[in-house]
Parts: structure tokens; C-alpha cells; sequence
């Protein structure tokens, strides 16, 4: 019994493993100007991922979205609780340990990574947008009290079944409050553990609307023009937070470059009448 527990153990290791293989073929469409982005980014900023590896690429199947994994933004945050953590992360991360990930990862669960792991990866930046200081100080707290958790596989396992035609899908009866995965406080994804401590703030991600109840006069200032229900973590996709109203997308190669010239970037030069008029 031990021994076959011990190839299931063996065979899930070696899948694990060759899933998460970074594939040969992958296009990075935009340089990562790191200066840039560690002066724009910000704490509790949610960094968007499109991954390498093969699971990566079964996770865009199942979403229908360039994003496959998402990881916190905590910045200096580990570093200033004490002399002896700081001491510690600066030997592990160098110069990076002030520009710090908190992600969930297959295989690894919930470690902290350098900003710079994914200079040479096609990114995007999400911003909550208005959230109160003492909310957001608490989403990054919730955040980094998951490191050490292990992946909740079966999570993704269910997202990909909940995303099948509705004819095939086991889980068509599950609501938007039922909780997909393993479902206990020791097993996260990438996305729903972001999402439950932006949810842990009542800050919505991607909420349904209560149709029935429309806003009333007095309520004219919500968005959405009526009340949310909130929907569960383990629900939440990378691609959520940049479909989401309430993240803004931080564009931080070019936006606000005053010399950029975009005339300038060809490397033919660009078509003849802009070479004349240039």
C-alpha cells in the first residue's frame, strides 16, 4: 500500500513538474522597464501574469483571457517589521527585497517573490481605485498572513469545469456563493486568495448585480445602479481584476513620458510618408 501510495505521489509530482515547465515558444510584446515600474507601482497594486509554462497556457484555455496568474504587490512591507526580517529578505533578495510578490504558486503554494521575476513576461499593472488607506493596509496584512499555504489544486480543477459549456458542466447548479476547491483555510489559488482579502474589505472585484433592487434616488451616486452581492473568492480569475470597474490599468512604460516619440520606434523607419514628414 505504501509503495503505491508512493508512485501516485511519484506520477503527480512528474505531471506537477512538467506542467509548470516554462514552454519554448512565448512573445513578450512590450519591454519591462523596471525603473519605471518600481517608481509607479504601488502596495496592494494586483500584478497581472501571462505565464510560460504549459499550465499556464491551460489556464488562458479555460478563462479565454492573456492572464494566467496574479500576484500581490507588498513592496518594502517584510522588510519593516524588524531588523532580523530585514536582514534576512536582503541576503535572500538583494536590492529587490524592497520590491517584493506575494504569490500562490502550483507545486510552491504561497511564497514571496521579487518585482523582478517577471520583468521579461507580458504583465499588467491593476490599481484599486479609491480604496480607503486603512482598508488597503489591510488587504496586504490578509495577504501576507497566507504565505506558507499550500496550492489548492482542485480549485483549479473546478474553475475549469465551472467554465465548460453549460451542457457539460458538473457544476452548473453551484452559485455564485459556492465555493469551488478544496474549500479550507490552508489551500489557496493565485486569484482567490487575492480576492478574498480584497472581499475581506468588502471592496468589490467582480460582483453581481441584485437586479430586483434597483438603486433608489438617494443611492444616485452607485455605479453599478444597484445593490452587489458579492461573489466567492475561490471564483475569482486573474483576468477578473483587469475586467473589473473598480481596478484601473497602470500603464507605466509609456504613459506620462513626455520625450516619447513614437515615430521613432520602426526599426525600418516606418512607412515612407511618416519618414518624410518626420
Amino acid at each position: 500500500m505504501k509503495a503505491l501510495d508512493h508512485l501516485i505521489t511519484w506520477l503527480r509530482n512528474l505531471a506537477i513538474e512538467r506542467l509548470e515547465a516554462p514552454r519554448q515558444v512565448y512573445e513578450q510584446r512590450t519591454y519591462n522597464n523596471m525603473d519605471k515600474l518600481q517608481a509607479i507601482i504601488r502596495k496592494g497594486d494586483v500584478v497581472l501574469i501571462e505565464g510560460r509554462s504549459e499550465i499556464s497556457r491551460i489556464i488562458k484555455l479555460f478563462t479565454n483571457s492573456s492572464w494566467s496568474h496574479s500576484a500581490l504587490y507588498v513592496g518594502d512591507e517584510l522588510i519593516k517589521k524588524d531588523r532580523l526580517s530585514k536582514e534576512k529578505y536582503q541576503m535572500k533578495f538583494g536590492s529587490d527585497a524592497g520590491h517584493l510578490l506575494i504569490e500562490a504558486e502550483m507545486g510552491k503554494g504561497v511564497t514571496m517573490a521579487p518585482l523582478r521575476k517577471y520583468q521579461d513576461y507580458n504583465i499588467r499593472i491593476c490599481r484599486p481605485y479609491g480604496i480607503l488607506p486603512r482598508d488597503l493596509e489591510s488587504v496586504i496584512q490578509t495577504t501576507i498572513s497566507n504565505l506558507g499555504k499550500h496550492y489548492d489544486k482542485q480549485n483549479i480543477i473546478d474553475i475549469g469545469l465551472m467554465l465548460l459549456p453549460f451542457r457539460l458542466n458538473p457544476l452548473k447548479k453551484h452559485t455564485i456563493n459556492a465555493c469551488l476547491g478544496s474549500c479550507n483555510e490552508f489551500r489557496v489559488i493565485c486569484s482567490g486568495m487575492i480576492a478574498k482579502s480584497f472581499q475581506s474589505v468588502s471592496y468589490p472585484i467582480v460582483p453581481v448585480l441584485q437586479k430586483s433592487q434597483p438603486a433608489v434616488p438617494a443611492e444616485a451616486d452607485n455605479p453599478y445602479g444597484s445593490r452587489l452581492i458579492m461573489r466567492h473568492y475561490s471564483q475569482i480569475l486573474p483576468r477578473d481584476f483587469d475586467i473589473s470597474p473598480n481596478f484601473e490599468v497602470i500603464k507605466f512604460n509609456i504613459i506620462g513620458d513626455k520625450n516619447f516619440d513614437y515615430k521613432s520606434l520602426w526599426a525600418d523607419g516606418g512607412p515612407e510618408e511618416n519618414r518624410r514628414t518626420a
